[in-house]
């Protein structure tokens, strides 16, 4: 983020610097960029081990962290970050040829998908795919999905509120509801969801359907925001109507089938 390489980045001067005169550095632009920093960081944490190891106890406190940013560093801009940005290119070419195939199947893969990775904490591999379109294209496909998948979670937890016998348990579910609704759907899959599998069903089938229906209209973001209702105001424009459709069936149909999956007392 050295200003100098930004510029140079932004004005597309040079394709590299020249270290000691022998070895280029490619010229990136990293801002808004994700995965060079994720893995720079991950190569950091080793490069730190190795050179604590090597430095005495006494002068730990000062040479470890200086001689770690150093090493880190140089690999970041020589290594790493060009690794990562032709990397988060990959993963967004791939999601180009995705909806390039269609964009109803693209949006299926992505329903299916989004709900299960946030149980295991992948959802987080998308956002650097979302940065990189609107870095490049200056819109995005895939965060509308995202915001579609949060509300099918949200109805389907909604709908096992019905389900609950107790108020304790009852009270559980609807806090976790109103968080999911603010962008957090974390308390619904692993407090309500993960016990009650068929309403997790549902949240995919709502998904799949909710995404698959705003993916034929195109529907789009122009900038990066949040999954939350208070992202609705990000997709006034063109594709506002279609974008609210997607929404209504996403929560409806979830919630919904998870009223008619879901038994009550259900632990299967």
């Amino acid at each position: 983020m050295y200003p100098t390489m930004v510029d140079a980045a932004k004005a597309g001067e040079i394709s590299n610097f020249m270290f000691a005169g022998i070895l280029p550095i490619p010229v990136f632009n990293y801002s808004g960029s994700v995965i060079p920093i994720i893995f720079g960081v991950f190569a950091l944490s080793y490069i730190y081990k190795w050179v604590d190891n090597i430095v005495p106890e006494a002068a730990r406190t000062v040479i470890t962290p200086t001689i770690t940013l150093f090493i880190s560093g140089f690999f970041a801009l020589t290594v790493i970050g060009p690794a990562g940005i032709y990397i988060g290119k990959g993963l967004a070419w791939m999601l180009d040829v995705l909806f390039g195939i269609s964009p109803i199947f693209a949006g299926v893969v992505m329903g299916l998908i989004r709900p299960a990775s946030i149980l295991v904490g992948m959802h987080h591999a998308m956002t650097p795919i979302a940065l990189e379109n609107f870095a490049t294209k200056g819109y995005d496909m895939l965060m509308p999905m995202m915001f579609i998948a949060n509300l099918s979670i949200v109805g389907a937890a909604a709908g096992c509120y019905f389900k609950e016998k107790s108020q304790k348990e009852r009270s559980i579910v609807l806090s976790s509801v109103l968080s999911g609704i603010l962008g957090i759907t974390e308390p619904a899959l692993f407090g309500v969801l993960t016990k009650y599998k068929k309403g997790f069903l549902a949240a995919t089938i709502g998904s799949c359907v909710g995404s698959a229906f705003i993916g034929a209209f195109g529907v789009r973001l122009y900038g990066y925001i949040t999954s939350s209702i208070f992202s609705i105001p990000a997709y006034i424009g063109p594709y506002f109507i279609y974008a609210a459709i997607g929404w209504v069936i996403a929560f409806g149909l979830s919630f919904v089938l998870s009223y008619l999956f879901v038994v009550k007392m259900d632990r299967s």
